[in-house]
């Protein structure tokens, strides 16, 4: 084929990954928490000229994200405040990695198109790549930072290409902006710099690591205004001392749950029908991968792959297996493995049986998209109903019980007593609609980035919002309950999934 068919090709590709991954968002089918509307306001800030150098907290004390992902959102803000705009943005963005898969399958592959179709197809369909697409969270970026990191990675010190360096520099920086704990990647990269050392230059390390450097800046500036407070983090992972960490206390606990959570990775971007299938299948080629890295101590194409679809291992017990998205970035790994596996077939003439592989792993991904999509984000979202489609449809209810007065409302929330999610809706879709905002009459608010006017006496109507459970002791709820039957009563409640808005009468 023309090199001109082979862009069509992968042009067609990118346009069915780009639809796989926006095709529920006309419906406000999009996951919008805490964290969201959190990053909301910051973007919007900075829309209104208020530069920040700070990112988002990382889970553990002292670490955070950097700030670059605020940037990116707030391109996608620049067109309104609905989150759903920003959501096309970063879905879009997610959907270009297919042009970096097809061309690092094709490297790798020493230079066969097969290899690159397959793998740019594969990454189209992947489950968890459709599922990172709208979910508006820093790691999000890195599904395609990531393989930009390798690609250049492998352009720098084996296709010996004068841009290989740059874009590994500005891949590896910009994934650790996306998700601090990526920087876990510097260790495929010492790998690999220690064995091709004999014919990298001195310039090219120096271009590479000044790239870097200038592409972590703004982290860098964070941490000298702020008193470089990383450090604490950094040695309460050391000691263990995160509470994520309590969970594991031996060898043998760290395998255990190490093997689960790649395992899953590896099945939701293979056959996520089946956890059990698709993740054995990739730990094989993984594992034979490394192997060929072990005995041949050079760059191959399986031993590149492997070595980044394992690059987690050196993070595990510093808590690296306590959230999926600290993974982000491996899933196009898998993509490439299982097109370098489809090739070898390919070149043995079994081609029927490499179209039924692909038809295989095809329905189990559409499959699975299909059945999980059209409720958001569910690999990653605690509280599964925090629908921005059920959300504004809990807004509407209050203001049309209200009959446009004035009304107050109280809410329980994760993280507990802070109602930055409903102060972002009604601020944003409530006033624009309907004219006015209502007044707040829970825990004080002081301190947010934003928050409704507070009141300190209920008044009727009014209205108490119950966020779905996950992530929020029982105790809260029958507390809050309790509070607000003191001086009232419900009239009605109406559910939206999990979410519900109880309508109360004062006594």
């Amino acid at each position: 084929m023309t090199k001109l068919k082979i862009a069509g090709i992968v042009s067609l590709i990118f346009l069915f990954a780009y639809f796989l991954r926006v095709m529920h968002l006309p419906q406000n089918i999009l996951t919008f928490g805490y964290d969201q509307a959190r990053d909301a306001v910051n973007a919007l800030q900075i829309l209104s000229g208020d530069i920040k150098i700070q990112g988002p907290p990382a889970s553990t004390p002292g670490l955070y994200h950097g700030v670059f992902y605020y940037y990116v959102l707030a391109a996608g803000y620049a067109f309104g405040s609905n989150p759903v705009n920003a959501a096309y943005l970063i879905a879009f963005l997610n959907a270009l990695t297919v042009f970096v898969i097809f061309y690092l399958g094709y490297l790798i592959s020493g230079k066969k198109y097969f290899a690159g179709l397959s793998a740019a197809f594969l990454f189209a369909v992947s489950f968890e790549s459709t599922q990172y697409a709208t979910w508006l969270s820093n790691p999000t970026i890195a599904v395609l930072t990531v393989p930009v990191f390798y690609l250049g990675l492998w352009l720098w010190l084996k296709e010996k290409n004068k841009w290989g360096t740059l874009l590994a520099a500005l891949g590896l920086g910009l994934s650790i902006q996306a998700e601090v704990f990526l920087a876990y990647h510097l260790v495929p990269l010492a790998v690999w710099l220690w064995i091709s050392r004999k014919n990298i230059l001195k310039k090219e390390f120096l271009i590479f690591a000044s790239t870097f450097l200038i592409s972590v800046s703004t982290m860098i500036l964070n941490e000298i205004k702020f008193g470089f407070r990383s450090l604490e983090g950094i040695r309460q992972l050391a000691l263990a001392a995160d509470a994520n960490l309590a969970y594991a206390k031996s060898v043998g606990d760290y395998l255990i749950l190490y093997l689960n959570q790649i395992g899953r990775i590896f099945a939701f971007n293979s056959y996520p029908g089946n956890v059990g299938y698709g993740g054995v299948l990739v730990i094989v080629l993984g594992i034979i991968g490394m192997g060929e890295l072990v005995r041949l101590k050079k760059m191959t194409g399986a031993s590149f792959v492997s070595l980044w679809l394992f690059s987690h291992l050196s993070v595990v017990t510093v808590g690296g297996t306590s959230t999926p998205f600290l993974m982000v970035g491996i899933g196009p790994a898998v993509s490439i493995a299982l097109a370098l596996f489809l090739l070898k077939i390919w070149e043995k003439k079994y081609k029927y049986l490499v179209l039924a592989l692909l038809a295989v792993f095809t329905y189990g991904n559409l499959s699975m998209i299909l059945r999980e999509n059209k409720n958001g984000s569910t690999l990653f979202a605690i509280q599964k109903d925090m629908i921005l489609s059920k959300e504004l449809a809990a807004v509407d209810f209050t203001y049309a019980r209200a009959s446009g007065n004035p009304f107050t409302l109280n809410s329980v929330n994760s993280p507990l007593w802070i109602n930055i999610v409903w102060s972002y809706l009604y601020n944003w879709y409530g006033e624009s609609k309907y004219g006015y905002v209502p007044e707040y009459h829970g825990r004080s608010q002081i301190g947010q980035v934003t928050a409704l006017p507070e009141i300190a006496k209920r008044s009727d109507p009014y209205f108490l919002i119950l966020e779905p459970m996950g992530g929020i002791p029982e105790k809260y709820l029958v507390e809050t309950l309790g509070e607000e039957d003191l001086y009232s009563a419900v009239a009605g409640e109406k559910y939206f999934g999990e979410l519900r808005v109880q309508e109360r009468e004062l006594k």
